[in-house]
């Protein structure tokens, strides 16, 4: 766990504790037969399992400390590479509809469900996705027929509902128009990496990381604005527990947006804000705070025995 303090001065949460490295690597075909990447943490005596979705333009390897979390609480866990990010196949930044990542999620369910099953027992599944991976897992849950029984919860942390920065009315033009004419354009996400973390730490190893990227497509853009209002007219139908973990100090995922969604949910769901956290809560300096959180969830829907 990195060294430094957090905002406040206090030091760091005891309870991060540090990244694992996967049991198993690998790679596998998406519904359409896109090539996507995966890591397998296995647990012992698993009671239940978990997918971790990762955030736009990163990779699932930015996640084994979660993993490890997950794991040390007991749910054997796969995280995996969506299309157009880190080891899986597709162009950079690029998605002709959300409905693809939709395909890879369940193909990720799949891989999942054969590997956390013991003699013939299906666990119980945890999602658990983070800024676009909680657009993605909250755009599947609004659908509940999309989504299959045995995911029984999910944790949603920054999910990406709405930007916290207003898009220039002549590049939010030119991005609509493109996303219809010329939906592969690629233009920079001016993503500032500063705003990811406090963690020093955490931000060196993300400017260095050649796995992430610093672009979006035209057909990316006009695709999450169209899930954003799906999510938002539709989170109602979603039935399972939730927990929320929002960054109230988010300059990228706009907390307001998180907020007004979470207004509406219907189903039993629990929120916690971090008034001082940036975007990144996953990898803040005293993300042990927020680890505990996970920890209490998954213990409050898939009780020890």
């Amino acid at each position: 766990m990195a060294a430094n303090s957090a905002p406040d001065g206090s030091p760091p949460h005891s309870s991060a504790p540090g990244p694992i490295d996967p049991s198993e690597t690998f790679h596998f075909a998406s519904r359409d037969g896109t090539k996507l990447y995966g890591e397998w943490f296995a647990a012992e005596r698993p009671r239940a399992a978990a997918l971790i979705i990762h955030g736009y333009a990163e990779h699932c390897g930015r996640y084994r400390e979660v993993a490890n979390v997950l794991v040390g609480a007991g749910l054997a866990t796969l995280s995996y590479d969506m299309r157009g990010h880190g080891r899986a196949e597709g162009q950079r930044g690029h998605v002709d509809g959300y409905r693809d990542y939709l395909r890879d999620m369940a193909a990720a369910l799949e891989q999942l469900e054969q590997r956390s099953t013991t003699d013939g027992r299906t666990l119980p599944v945890l999602l658990v996705g983070h800024s676009n991976g909680g657009l993605i897992a909250l755009r599947a849950l609004s659908d509940p027929a999309r989504v299959p029984e045995n995911v029984v919860a999910a944790v949603l942390s920054s999910p990406f509902l709405g930007l916290k920065a207003a898009v220039p009315l002549p590049k939010e033009v030119v991005g609509k128009l493109a996303g219809r004419f010329l939906p592969t354009l690629s233009l920079p996400s001016e993503l500032r990496i500063d705003h990811l973390t406090h963690d020093q730490g955490k931000l060196a190893e993300r400017r260095v990381d050649t796995l992430c990227h610093e672009v979006a497509s035209a057909r990316w853009f006009t695709s999450a604005l169209r899930t954003q209002q799906y999510v938002a007219e539709l989170v109602h139908h979603m039935r399972i527990p939730t927990l929320w973990l929002i960054a109230d100090g988010d300059h990228i995922a706009d907390p307001a947006a998180t907020h007004r969604v979470y207004s509406r949910v219907r189903a039993p769901s629990k929120r916690f804000r971090f008034p001082e956290m940036h975007h990144e809560i996953f990898n803040e300096v005293d993300r042990g705070r927020v680890f505990d959180h996970l920890r209490d969830f998954i213990e409050e829907r898939f009780p020890s025995t």
